[in-house]
């Protein structure tokens, strides 16, 4: 795989992380390159130390697939620096067509999900999926908080939603929205609060750490399970991006019914989503399949 088709995917993975409802991990196991990626993470170890003793910088990018992580990283970083602003932007003036377009990508990210674990679960394993999607319903309409957290709750933050990123199917983005923290990260993000951002990725690695090692368990011993309910998520979370929302007088949310032209950008945008989302994986599947 090259350079640029791994920048590429870190593009998109940054893009998916920075939206409520889609999780970087699920383009990272879409586009073929998830395996690797918690191959790196689980690497991470201090058995490393002895591996930097003993051979250097070179060792170590040995150890932790430089060639792999680099562009990787350059490519969720450069994406969550450049969608952070915009995305505060546009949900600021025109919220229904944003949720509209993230609401294609979920479906689009859905439907290729379920489409590649198919063939590597058995039919009792679908019972999982059922199951997800009833969780992420649940948590879904739960009402989100309003939040001006304090410095030190910024490594626990971090820890929950890179944690949660690794997951296909459960975005971060999604749990910060839940939280209330989802609008302070992106203005954090989008202004560059040094104090903020350094305390939410050291949090954050220690998350994303934990969690692989985890993960890379849980996949190794009930991968069908853990695939279809981590598969039901992506679904049930598609409540939490419905384009056109409310609250009741308590406060919980309440999925409305568009009226008149307001409805025509979002479906578009939704429609755009969707099928710019389906033609990106199927592309990525088919170079990874090429490649192999």
């Amino acid at each position: 795989m090259t350079f640029l088709g791994i920048w590429v995917r870190g593009l998109a993975m940054g893009a998916a992380d920075a939206v409520p409802g889609v999780s970087g991990g699920t383009v990272a196991f879409l586009t073929g390159i998830y395996d690797r990626w918690l191959r790196v993470l689980t690497a991470v170890r201090p058995s490393l130390w002895q591996v930097f003793r003993a051979e250097g910088f070179r060792g170590l990018w040995r150890a932790l697939d430089g060639e792999f992580v680099l562009p990787l990283l350059l490519g969720i970083g450069m994406s969550l620096l450049t969608l952070a602003s915009l995305i505060k932007g546009w949900l600021d003036t025109v919220p229904e067509r944003v949720w509209g377009f993230f609401f294609g990508l979920v479906i689009a990210m859905g439907v290729q999900l379920v489409l590649q674990i198919r063939n590597r679960v058995s039919g009792r394993d679908w019972g999982f999926f059922a199951l997800g999607v009833l969780l992420a319903l649940w948590i879904g309409l739960q009402s989100p908080q309003s939040a001006s957290p304090d410095l030190w709750v910024w490594p626990f933050a971090g820890a929950m939603a890179l944690s949660a990123m690794l997951l296909p199917g459960i975005s971060g983005s999604f749990l910060l929205l839940l939280t209330g923290l989802y609008p302070a990260l992106i203005a954090a993000v989008s202004g560059l609060d040094l104090p903020i951002l350094s305390l939410f990725m050291l949090g954050g690695a220690v998350g994303i750490l934990s969690m692989a090692h985890l993960l890379n368990w849980l996949l190794a011993h009930y991968e069908g399970p853990v695939l279809c309910l981590l598969t039901g998520v992506v679904f049930g979370a598609l409540v939490r991006v419905w384009p056109w929302q409310g609250a009741a007088i308590d406060g919980s949310l309440v999925l409305l019914w568009p009226q008149g032209a307001e409805v025509l950008w979002p479906v578009a945008l939704l429609l755009v989503g969707c099928v710019g989302s389906w033609c990106a994986l199927a592309w990525s599947a088919k170079q990874h399949v090429e490649q192999s």
